[in-house]
C-alpha cells in the first residue's frame, strides 16, 4: 500500500534535518512530502488519503480565533498525528497546563488522532483535555534532540569542524527575546494572536505584559551582559544567534563597536552548539540540546519570578543571576570537562530526551506505523497531479504578483521578511549533501524531487 505521508515545517533550521531523516526511515512506496507548513496544507487538498505527522494543523488568525486545517485533512481521509515543536514551559504546573492548552485547540482532536508528547506531564494533561483515545496519547520526545547524540550527530561533523576553523574558541548565546524585540514590532506582541482569544479579556492581557516585561528587562540585561562579557574575555569570540522571531538590527547596532562579538544568524543551530565551547541562554530549548551534547550551559537570568522561571533550562545549567557570576562560570568552565547534570523525575516526565538510550525517531515511526497499519485495505492514497500543477502555476503567479505590490506596503514587507527568515526555502544543493550523510545513517538510499523551494517530495528505494 502507498502512503502519501506529510512533514510540514515551519522554521527550516530548526525542523530539516530530523524531518529528513524521517522520511528516510518511511517505508519503501511511500509518498514522503516535506514542505513548508501552509504550502503543503494546501497541497494536501489535492490529495486523498494520507498521515499528517506536525503541529501545524492549528493555527491563530490575527483577530485569535482558531484557523481549522484540522476538520479538512479529516474530510480529505488525513490520520493526524500531532507532533509539537515547543515544549520548554515558563512557570509552575499550573502555568505549563494552560501553555499547552493554548498550544492547540483541543477540541478539536478527535478519538482517532494521535498526540506525541514531550514527556508524561503533557501525556497525562492532554489525557485529561481531550477525546482522544488514551491509547493514542503517547510519550515520543522529540526527535530532533536525538540529532545531538553520538547516534545521529555526524551529519554535522563537516559544518562543526568548518564552524571550529573559523571561530576558533567561542562561545554561543542564542537569544529567545521574540516576544519584546518582535521583529514585527510591538503590536504584534499585544495582538489577539499572541494571546489566544478573540475577546477581551483582562487577565489574558495582564499575562501578556508581564511576559512582555519580563522578555524586555532581560534583553536589556543580554545586551549589557554581553558587552561586558567582550571586554573581559577578548580572547574568545562570542557568537549571537538571534531567534528568527527577533529583529536582528537590535543587535547588531547595539555590537558594532567589539571585534569579537558576531551577530549572526546562519544554518542550523546544532553544528553552532556542538562546535561552542559554552553555551548561554535563558529559557531556550538550545539549553535542552547543549545538555545532550555536553556542551556546558550557563543560564544567565537576571530576574526571577515563578511565572518566568524555566525549569527545565534551569536544570541542565550552571545558573547565576549575576554578569560577574557569568565571568566565574566561565572561567571554571574553560578550565576543563565539568561535572554532568543529574536530572531528576520531574525532568524527565517534561522532556523524556533527557532519560539515556531513549531514540525519538523509532517512537515516532511506531506511530507512524500504526497509522499506516489502520490504514490497510483502504487502498493506496492518491493525488491528483493534474490539479495539483494548476494549483502550483497560479501559486506561482500570485507569488510573483505580490512581491511587486509588497514594496508599495511597509507592514506586508515586514511580514514577507518575518517569513523568509523563518523558512527562506530549500537549498537544494545543501539538501543533497544532507541527504548523502542520512543515507549512512540509516543505511537507506532515498530519491528526492524537488518541486518548487516549498515541496520536496522523497521516496525510499529498496
Amino acid at each position: 500500500m502507498k502512503n502519501n505521508i506529510l512533514l510540514p515545517i515551519e522554521i527550516i533550521t530548526r525542523e530539516i534535518d530530523y524531518k529528513l531523516i524521517l522520511a528516510a526511515m518511511c517505508s519503501d512506496g511511500d509518498s514522503v512530502y516535506v514542505g513548508q507548513h501552509d504550502y503543503l496544507y494546501l497541497a494536501s487538498k489535492f490529495m486523498t488519503g494520507g498521515i499528517y505527522v506536525g503541529k501545524n494543523q492549528f493555527s491563530i488568525y490575527p483577530d485569535g480565533s482558531w484557523r481549522d486545517r484540522h476538520s479538512k485533512l479529516k474530510e480529505n481521509g488525513f490520520n493526524v498525528i500531532h507532533l509539537d515543536e515547543e515544549g520548554v514551559f515558563w512557570g509552575d504546573d499550573e502555568n505549563h497546563r494552560q501553555r499547552l492548552s493554548r498550544r492547540i485547540d483541543v477540541d478539536q482532536i478527535e478519538n482517532n488522532d494521535y498526540i506525541c508528547t514531550w514527556g508524561r506531564f503533557q501525556k497525562n494533561h492532554y489525557q485529561n483535555e481531550t477525546i482522544a483515545d488514551s491509547d493514542n496519547i503517547v510519550i515520543t520526545g522529540n526527535p530532533r534532540f536525538n540529532l545531538l547524540t553520538s547516534q545521529y550527530r555526524g551529519i554535522y561533523d563537516e559544518r562543526v569542524n568548518e564552524l571550529k576553523d573559523k571561530y576558533n574558541d567561542f562561545i554561543l548565546i542564542p537569544t529567545a527575546f521574540g516576544l519584546f524585540n518582535n521583529i514585527l514590532g510591538h503590536d504584534d506582541s499585544f495582538s489577539k494572536r499572541r494571546l489566544f482569544s478573540n475577546k477581551y479579556n483582562v487577565e489574558e492581557y495582564v499575562r501578556q505584559v508581564s511576559e512582555w516585561n519580563y522578555s524586555g528587562k532581560t534583553f536589556c540585561e543580554y545586551i549589557k551582559m554581553i558587552s561586558s562579557l567582550s571586554v573581559e574575555f577578548t580572547d574568545l569570540n562570542i557568537i549571537v544567534r538571534p531567534h528568527p522571531a527577533e529583529n536582528i538590527d537590535v543587535y547588531q547596532s547595539a555590537f558594532s563597536s567589539f571585534k569579537n562579538i558576531i551577530v549572526i544568524y546562519s544554518g542550523e543551530v546544532q553544528p553552532w552548539i556542538i562546535a561552542s565551547k559554552i553555551l548561554i541562554q535563558d529559557g531556550c530549548t538550545t539549553a535542552l540540546e547543549a545538555y545532550i551534547s555536553n556542551t556546558p550551559v550557563i543560564n544567565f537570568q537576571p530576574f526571577y519570578n515563578t511565572k518566568s522561571n524555566t525549569f527545565l533550562t534551569s536544570l541542565v545549567s550552571e545558573k547565576t543571576d549575576k554578569i560577574e557570576g557569568v565571568f566565574d562560570l566561565v572561567r571554571n568552565l574553560m578550565k576543563g570537562p565539568c561535572e554532568r547534570k543529574v536530572i531528576n523525575k520531574k525532568g524527565v516526565d517534561l522532556l523524556i530526551n533527557l532519560k539515556e538510550g531513549v531514540d525519538s525517531f523509532e517512537a515516532i515511526m511506531t506511530v507512524i506505523q500504526k497509522n499506516i497499519h489502520l490504514r490497510q485495505g483502504k487502498g493506496d492514497d492518491k493525488i491528483n497531479n493534474i490539479l495539483f500543477y494548476f494549483f502550483r502555476v497560479r501559486y506561482w503567479i500570485m507569488s510573483s504578483v505580490k512581491n511587486i505590490i509588497r514594496v508599495a506596503f511597509k507592514e506586508k514587507r515586514e511580514q514577507y521578511k518575518a517569513f523568509n527568515k523563518s523558512f527562506p526555502g530549500f537549498d537544494k544543493e545543501d539538501i543533497k549533501r544532507k541527504i548523502e550523510k542520512i543515507e549512512k545513517i540509516t543505511n537507506k538510499r532515498v530519491n528526492i524531487k524537488f518541486v518548487n523551494k516549498n515541496l520536496m517530495v522523497l521516496t525510499r528505494e529498496k
